[in-house]
């Protein structure tokens, strides 16, 4: 719940000097102006700025009235109680001095911390810190400009657990009745407890009306339940749950998903996700994930981005490992499930039934030493399949002074096969043995620069020498080796592939330039550039199939320029060049203006030639003093249409806001889209803001982060 509070907590004004005290016990004081007595009914009359002094409280009063046993204070006359957090105001009260309980009639309520107010025909106040109150008004709002009101036959407030409980309820909003119930809770602080969330209202195109009333369940401090009923026009109803847990040494989170009927398709629709963490000691620990969809349509058809809907598999696996001081090993199961149809069967991922990993490096400071072994059996329903053990051993010296190193290595490659069902003639475990040598050498630079030396600026340039020669190995297959984008760290790479089914041949020499500003009070890095290019010597042979082998020279120049001299602006440029067609290849840039925490403009720009050209500008920008307009646009320039568009506009009460977005994305790869309008009202204090709206806001803005008025 937002902390900007509106109502100003009531100060007492200080008690004037004490002329009679009579002390109860120990610790109950009561002090006024003047005392007296009657003998014919033992009564103490207390008058005169009465103040009555018990544990952390003061109650204070026109006059007060003590009974012959001393039990019982009736307390008249602009009563007010002021405690912890609290503070309670009527015209007469009953202090039992038995109970300690407070008992007001006719009585407001105020929590300033929350902030809260209340209005009940009587309050208790016990002991303990409970706060009893009937026949009810509550609300977070000031007094002057009440926009909703909970009204109840009883209210019960425990501040200690930081929730409240209501019986009889009627919830107003603007003085229109939208919720009656015979039972209601809701939290009061920022603990963690069972209550509503904000509820969000849509319609989109692939359900209809869609309305969620999610609803958080605190069953243990180690554990808790989100339940999120969901009701769709054109699907049926949806039941979504998070249960989260945490246990002396395991965690994790399950999320399901269940549409028992979908209307459309009449049959049932699921989603499924675990992830959980065990540890066994200091050394061995297990990791799982599991994921499991009923169809390949459920994202596109009960999704709500295009982060979600874009997903093209899921994954699944079972990781235990074993990690020492220098070296590790880990077991891994690892399937997918695909949920895009049009992904032939021959080009989806191999599972990994099972994966063994062990990785270890030792040395000192002149002489390291580093293993890899892998051991896997790959298994798929169509293509080839079997098992590969593959190893990597490199020992290198280390030469180092302040500002340089050099650091010569030679490895070794070896990869071995056994095929479980090959073409008559051909071999069933083929083999592959390399060397790798290489030669890393950097420097680096230090001078201060400014008018005041305020900065210093680096010059770091770094050479990479690799040379690994060529064997055939068109007759290897290839089980999950990808050839990735060249950026700045395959620039430094000694391997081309990421796989082991690929060791591209190579005689190569890598060079980088990379330059930073850093502050010199602050130690930040305000500015830094890097610009490198490969060169290699000799022609490279080897290739994926039915790719050619790539005969250039030299590679692209890859460059980056990350900026952000202040807090309010932030500039990231990558940049590739092909010197030999001299044109762009690949262009991404990024900027975002953030003069003040609650305002963020960004533009944002990606280029790869024949494949994309896209454009993107966000906003989160406050129009007046409550409203706040949250914005997002993405367009191809390649295909001439627009990807994804997000307009929301938020307006922020003292104790309410109401978020209204309207969203479009494509759906299918086909250029279907998804268009939908969504509302959501969050009562503050009565209900607590789900995550899901700020996600659905923050999915296509980069940089987005939630922002909440911090006053009003």
């Amino acid at each position: 719940m937002a902390q900007n509070i509106c109502l100003a907590p009531v100060e007492l004004p200080p008690a004037r000097p004490t002329e009679n005290a009579s002390p109860i016990g120990e610790s109950i004081e009561i002090q006024s102006r003047s005392l007296s007595g009657n003998a014919a009914d033992g009564i103490q009359e207390f008058t005169g700025d009465v103040r009555i002094r018990y544990r952390d409280g003061l109650i204070a009063a026109e006059r007060a009235n003590r009974s012959e046993d001393e039990s019982v204070i009736e307390v008249l006359g602009n009563v007010s109680l002021e405690g912890e957090g609290l503070f309670v105001y009527a015209e007469s009260a009953r202090f039992d001095q038995n109970t300690r309980e407070m008992r007001f009639t006719d009585a407001g309520l105020d929590l300033p911390e929350a902030p809260a107010r209340a209005t009940a025909e009587q309050i208790v106040v016990s002991a303990d810190g409970l706060i009893s109150l009937t026949q009810i008004m509550f609300t977070t709002c000031p007094e002057d400009d009440v926009d909703w009101e909970l009204l109840g036959r009883e209210l019960q407030i425990d501040r200690e657990a930081g929730f409240g409980r209501a019986r009889g309820v009627r919830l107003k909003f603007k003085g229109v009745p939208i919720l009656a119930a015979p039972y209601f809770s809701f939290p009061i602080d920022d603990t963690r407890k069972s209550g509503f969330l904000a509820p969000q209202i849509a319609e989109r195109d692939r359900t209809g009306f869609d309305l969620t009333v999610p609803y958080y369940i605190n069953l243990a401090p180690n554990y808790d339940l989100l339940l999120e009923p969901r009701y769709m026009e054109e699907r049926g109803l949806q039941v979504r749950s998070t249960f989260r847990y945490m246990l002396p040494t395991s965690n994790g989170q399950l999320n399901f998903e269940q549409l028992p009927d979908d209307d459309r398709l009449n049959r049932s629709r699921h989603f499924v996700n675990l992830d959980h963490q065990s540890s066994f000691g200091e050394r061995w620990q297990l990791e799982t994930h599991i994921e499991d969809v009923s169809d390949a349509a459920y994202f596109e058809d009960l999704g709500d981005s295009l982060g979600v809907i874009s997903q093209t598999h899921l994954d699944r696996f079972v990781d235990l490992g074993y990690y020492g001081a220098r070296w590790s090993l880990v077991t891994r199961l690892q399937e997918y499930q695909t949920i895009d149809d049009q992904i032939a069967v021959t080009d989806r991922p191999y599972e990994r039934r099972p994966q063994m990993v062990f990785q270890g490096r030792w040395g000192d400071r002149l002489v390291g030493f580093e293993s890899t072994a892998e051991a896997v059996d790959f298994d798929r329903m169509v293509g080839v399949t079997g098992t590969r053990v593959h190893s990597t051993q490199e020992l290198s010296l280390r030469f180092g002074r302040p500002g340089m190193y050099l650091t010569p290595a030679v490895g070794f490659v070896q990869t071995n096969y056994r095929i479980d069902a090959q073409l008559p003639g051909q071999d069933r475990s083929p083999s592959r043995g390399l060397p790798v040598t290489s030669l890393d050498a950097g420097l680096k630079f230090e001078r201060t620069a400014g008018s005041s030396q305020s900065w210093i600026q680096t010059i770091e340039p770094r050479l990479l020498y690799v040379r690994i020669p060529y064997e055939d190995q068109s007759s290897l297959p290839v089980f999950d080796t990808i050839l990735p984008d060249f950026n700045l760290v395959q620039l430094f790479s000694k391997h081309q592939f990421i796989g082991a089914d690929r060791i591209a041949d190579t005689n190569q020499v890598s060079v980088g330039l990379t330059t930073r500003l850093i502050q010199s009070a602050s130690g930040r890095e305000r500015v830094s550039a890097t610009i490198g290019q490969t060169r290699y010597r000799s022609p490279r042979r080897v290739s994926l199939p039915n790719e050619p082998a790539t005969n250039s020279r030299r590679s692209n120049y890859v460059a980056e320029l990350d900026i952000n001299l202040s807090q309010k602006w932030h500039l990231d440029v990558g940049y590739q060049w092909n010197g030999e067609t001299e044109e762009t290849e690949r262009t991404e840039t990024r900027f975002e203006f953030r003069p003040q925490d609650d305002r963020l403009f960004g533009v944002g720009y990606r280029h790869r030639k024949n494949v994309l050209e896209q454009g993107d500008l966000s906003m989160i920008w406050p129009v007046g003093d409550r409203w706040r307009l949250i914005s997002q646009y993405s367009y191809s320039l390649l295909e001439k249409k627009p990807l994804e568009r997000l307009v929301g506009l938020e307006y922020e009460a003292c104790c309410w806001r109401l978020r209204l977005t309207s969203q479009r994305y494509i759906v299918r790869s086909t250029g279907a889209t998804d268009e939908s309008i969504s509302i959501q009202l969050e009562l503050k204090g009565l209900s607590r803001q789900s995550a899901t709206p700020e996600e659905l806001l923050g999915r296509g803005i980069l940089g987005y982060r939630r922002i909440d008025a911090d006053s009003n």
